[in-house]
């Protein structure tokens, strides 16, 4: 037809639904063009009256029909416009109140991750508690020596009774999550913790097969050795 605006064609689908569900079938056809009604040539709104045509009208009546629905007088559709505006107006409710359920769900996921983070330092620090509070020194080196190296956290090494359980401490978690820098905890002031030192520096150094690794020993000797052991891809130390 020619001429033929979308809002008429909203308010002949009108009439043809006996409601709003036809104005919504249109509405659906716009927004499935993918281009806004007001930004519409008159090429792009000639393709999408006749795709909205076909599929509110011709897929629903047939031809006949349709040209007969198409052909009617619409300058005035008693409840048209107070029907129309009811429907958007509930659309735009439930818009926001599905934007509310996802600003809902956001704050609850934060509030969950709060609170599992909170249970999580409560239970570490409850082990560490527990720790404290045992009698016995070996006991409770054991326990922060435990708990340094299954958490990753050389905080629990300071605890301990003495700078050897503390130094060794260090060596053990240094090898188990392969990092040089808590083998450089260990100072370099006794034989005893050179090789201490050496030897959590050439465990990572053998784990990560990095021969750079081997450069940073307090004894030369000892940066010999473990090229010398990643060469043979055999340690005898680790």
């Amino acid at each position: 037809m020619p001429n033929l605006k979308l809002e008429d064609l909203r308010k002949k689908a009108f009439l043809l639904y006996s409601g709003p569900k036809g104005p919504e079938l249109v509405n659906r056809e716009i927004k499935k063009f993918g281009i806004k009604e007001d930004k519409l040539n008159s090429y792009q709104l000639k393709i999408l009256l006749n795709n909205a045509i076909k599929t509110v009208f011709i897929d629903y009546v047939g031809f006949e029909a349709t040209k007969n629905a198409l052909a009617q007088d619409v300058t005035h559709v008693p409840g048209y416009h107070t029907t129309v505006l009811e429907d958007t107006e509930s659309v735009h409710i439930l818009e926001r109140f599905q934007f509310m359920r996802w600003v809902v769900a956001f704050i609850v996921l934060m509030i969950l991750g709060v609170v599992l983070l909170g249970v999580y330092y409560m239970l570490m620090f409850n082990k560490a508690n527990l720790c404290e509070s045992k009698k016995d020194l070996d006991g409770k080196d054991a326990c922060f020596l435990s708990l340094a190296s299954s958490r990753a956290n050389v905080s629990f090494c300071d605890r301990m009774s003495t700078n050897n359980r503390m130094y060794n401490c260090y060596s053990v978690v240094g090898r188990k999550y392969n990092d040089t820098g808590i083998c450089d905890r260990i100072p370099g002031d006794e034989v005893d913790l050179i090789v201490l030192h050496d030897n959590c520096q050439l465990c990572v150094a053998v784990s990560l097969r990095n021969k750079s690794l081997c450069k940073a020993f307090l004894n030369p000797i000892t940066a010999d050795e473990c090229i010398s052991q990643m060469d043979r891809k055999v340690s005898l130390t680790c």
